[in-house]
């Protein structure tokens, strides 16, 4: 079944819930794979006030899939550029919204060549994501890493 949804840059009220979004996410699919260091990481990463202030003067681009006004994926990404959140709602997961969040965010990177510093994109794909990756087309840039308690591959692809 095809559903659809509506992919646009959340307003600046929507960035709490977004990082609640983010964090239900991570906890469903991560909280098995990430120790106790790992999960305190992250909790920081989504709670960091200054990072919410970067957002709020434009350096940290987020956007949002909703399915009838439900905000169901989020993505952001950072200079560079570096994609740095991508979660999708578990009930939503393999219907296209990641892809559809990735593919927005390309566009807009592409539109935005001054903001966005670089010819490709690179993420640091979790353990679970790798494969999803891999068919948008990013590549491996070196073996998995382990930082701050969370294992990661890095990876990029061409803008």
């Amino acid at each position: 079944m095809s559903r659809s949804f509506q992919v646009r840059f959340i307003s600046r009220d929507e960035y709490r819930p977004a990082m609640a979004l983010c964090w239900r996410v991570f906890c469903e699919f991560q909280s098995g794979l990430t120790g106790r260091e790992g999960m305190e990481s992250f909790s920081r990463f989504i709670n960091d006030d200054t990072l919410h202030t970067v957002f709020l003067n434009g350096g940290f681009p987020m956007i949002a899939a909703y399915d009838d006004g439900i905000m169901i994926g989020v993505a952001a990404v950072r200079s560079g550029p570096h994609l740095s959140l991508l979660f999708v709602e578990g009930c939503y997961q393999n219907m296209g919204v990641g892809r559809a969040l990735v593919d927005y965010l390309h566009q807009w990177l592409l539109e935005n060549r001054g903001w966005m510093g670089g010819a490709r994109l690179s993420v640091n794909a979790s353990v679970p994501g790798e494969g999803f990756y891999h068919r948008l087309g990013f590549r491996d840039k070196g073996p998995r890493v382990n930082k701050d308690g969370i294992d990661y591959t890095p990876m990029e692809m061409e803008l």
